[in-house]
């Protein structure tokens, strides 16, 4: 993160507290795309999704959008089912490494 915006703590912070309630957003959008079978909407929510966890680090999170973009341009619904039934569990452990780092700076 500090490549991408210095080291200005506040810029950090600020981009910290206002990542999970946007990557809530994202993975909402993701599980309505699938509700509704719209592939390119998974992939494009799922894209999203990775240049803003990318931006704080959240690598496993990174890998599974990856994934889960290259399923949604092949509208590859067995691995976008299997992929985004995960992402809950991967933004808690973000959000609680998030809660963490925001306590201790």
């Amino acid at each position: 993160m500090r490549a991408t915006v210095g080291d200005d703590p506040e810029t950090i912070r600020e981009l910290v507290q206002e990542f999970v309630p946007a990557a809530r957003a994202d993975i909402a959008e993701i599980h309505a795309a699938i509700a509704n079978a719209e592939a390119e909407r998974v992939r494009s929510a799922s894209h999203k999704l990775k240049g803003s966890c990318g931006l704080v680090g959240a690598r496993e999170l990174v890998d599974t959008c990856r994934r889960l973009e290259s399923a949604g341009d092949k509208a590859d619904w067995p691995t976008i089912g299997a992929l985004a039934a995960g992402l809950d569990r991967l933004l808690r452990e973000v959000e609680i490494a998030a809660e963490k780092y925001l306590q201790d700076n």
